[in-house]
């Protein structure tokens, strides 16, 4: 069965009923919102060659944020890693998606599109509470 990981702490992983992100715009700790893990997921799975400060710059986290994620999904087996030289002739890592990120990613659209759902909803109620104090 599946289960999901919720990153607490830095480098500090913990198998929970929860995610390995956590799922509102404040988040927790180090927990990203429910949008900005898939878009890490996303930059990822697209980029050939990223650096981690070019990720968080993407994914709008902090360079350690985007670092102890990175480590924390290594050690999930969500992301897999290649030391290579990078264009510029340093040395660098790539990261890729194994087949449980790919899952997980998926997953992370489905919720996303069930947040998306509920904020139209919560708008249009909004609007109608508008409409009527005019």
């Amino acid at each position: 069965s599946d289960f999901y990981l919720f990153l607490r702490c830095p480098l500090k992983l913990t198998v929970a009923t929860n995610h390995w992100y956590q799922p509102n715009e404040r988040g927790i700790g180090m927990g990203l919102s429910t949008e900005r893990a898939l878009n890490l997921l996303r930059v990822i799975e697209r980029a050939e060659e990223i650096s981690q400060r070019e990720l968080a710059e993407q994914v709008d986290v902090s360079l350690g944020t985007a670092n102890q994620t990175i480590r924390a999904l290594v050690g999930a087996g969500i992301l897999e890693t290649n030391i290579v030289t990078t264009s510029k002739g340093k040395r660098g890592q790539t990261y890729h998606l194994t087949a449980t990120g790919q899952e997980q990613r998926k997953q992370l659209a489905q919720l996303r599109i069930k947040e998306c759902e509920q904020d139209i909803q919560s708008l249009k109620s909004e609007i109608n509470t508008l409409k009527q104090e005019i």
